[in-house]
C-alpha cells in the first residue's frame, strides 16, 4: 500500500510539473504550484517579469516590485491549465509610508485521478490532489533607486490521503539603473523546508531569477512600451532565458508576446490587456507541444 501511495504521489507531481513546463525527467522537487506563475500579463510576456515594478501581481514574481505600488491594488487570476489542472490566485497590496504590505494565495487542483491497485479497465474510485500557498509580502524603497522585498509563505500539498506542508521565503531586489527607463531585478525564490510525504522527501524548487525591464521611448507617456528579459535557474533543471514585450498602441489596449528557451513543451506565448478606469482585464494564450494542450489565462487587476 505504501508503494501504491508513493506511486500515486509521483504520478500527480509529475503531472503538475509537466503543467509547469519543466524539463522531462527532472522532477525531483515538490510543490509544483510554486513554478506556475500567476497573472495573464506576465504569462503573455514569457514570464520575463522579475524586473517589472508596480504590478498588482508582483508578489508572485518579485516582491520588490510591490515597493513601486502607490495606491491599493488587487489582483485575481484564473488559469485553465493543461490536463484539467485548475490554477487560481489572488493578491492585495497596501501602500504605506514606511513599508508596503500585501497578502496573496494560490490554489491548484488536479481532479479525477483514477485509483487502482493493479491494472483494470475500471478504476476503484477517483480522487483529487491540491496545492495551497498562503503568503505575505513586505516591500520597501531604500533611496531613489533601490527597492527590496520579501515573501513569507505557508505551503500545503495533499495527494490522496498523504499530505506535506512547510514554509518558504522569497528575497528580491529592484534597482533603477543610470540608463533612463531601465530597471534591473533579481529574486531568490522558494527557500525553506517541508515535511516528508509518504516517507518520501519533498524538496522545494529553489529558483534564481535575474533580468531587466526597459521602458521604450515610444508611444504616449501614460502608455509606455516595454521590453524585458531574464535568466531563470531552478533546482534540478537547466537554465532558461525568458524574453517579453508589451506595446500600447492605445492607452486602453496592450498587446503582448513572449518567448522561453530550453523547455521541451513550450516556448511562445501571447496575449492582450484592456484598461478601463480602475480595471485591467488581461488574457494570455500559452500553447504546449507533445499533446499537452493549451493554457488560457485570465486575470483582473483593480487599482484605486
Amino acid at each position: 500500500m505504501m508503494r501504491f501511495k508513493t506511486e500515486i504521489a509521483a504520478m500527480v507531481l509529475l503531472l503538475m510539473l509537466a503543467g509547469a513546463a519543466v524539463v522531462r525527467g527532472q522532477w525531483e522537487s515538490g510543490f509544483a504550484v510554486l513554478q506556475i506563475g500567476a497573472g495573464a500579463r506576465a504569462s503573455a510576456m514569457g514570464e520575463a517579469f522579475t524586473a517589472v515594478p508596480g504590478d498588482a501581481a508582483a508578489s508572485f514574481w518579485n516582491p520588490a516590485g510591490a515597493a513601486a505600488v502607490t495606491s491599493f491594488q488587487a489582483h485575481l487570476a484564473h488559469n485553465e491549465w493543461i490536463q484539467d489542472v485548475s490554477h487560481d490566485a489572488a493578491a492585495v497590496l497596501f501602500p504605506a509610508r514606511l513599508l508596503n504590505f500585501g497578502l496573496h494565495a494560490v490554489v491548484v487542483t488536479v481532479p479525477g485521478i483514477e485509483q487502482r491497485l493493479y491494472p483494470t479497465e475500471d478504476p476503484l474510485s477517483t480522487f483529487s490532489a491540491h496545492d495551497v500557498v498562503i503568503g505575505a509580502t513586505l516591500a520597501r524603497r531604500l533611496g531613489e533607486n533601490l527597492a527590496l522585498g520579501l515573501n513569507l509563505r505557508y505551503l500545503n500539498e495533499k495527494i490522496y490521503t498523504e499530505s506535506a506542508s512547510g514554509f518558504s521565503l522569497d528575497l528580491g531586489a529592484h534597482y533603477r539603473t543610470p540608463l533612463p527607463g531601465m530597471t534591473a531585478g533579481v529574486v531568490v525564490q522558494h527557500l525553506g523546508a517541508t515535511r516528508d510525504m509518504a516517507e518520501e522527501e519533498v524538496t522545494l524548487p529553489r529558483t534564481l531569477r535575474a533580468g531587466f525591464a526597459y521602458t521604450l521611448p515610444f508611444g504616449m507617456e501614460e502608455a509606455p512600451w516595454l521590453v524585458s528579459a531574464e535568466y531563470v535557474s531552478t533546482r534540478h533543471q537547466t537554465g532558461h532565458l525568458h524574453v517579453g514585450a508589451e506595446i500600447r498602441p492605445l492607452e486602453m489596449l496592450a498587446l503582448r508576446a513572449g518567448y522561453q528557451t530550453g523547455y521541451e513543451s513550450r516556448d511562445f506565448s501571447a496575449g492582450f490587456g484592456l484598461h478601463a478606469g480602475r480595471f485591467w482585464i488581461d488574457y494570455a494564450f500559452v500553447p504546449f507541444q507533445e499533446e499537452l494542450g493549451r493554457a488560457h489565462r485570465f486575470s483582473l487587476s483593480i487599482g484605486s
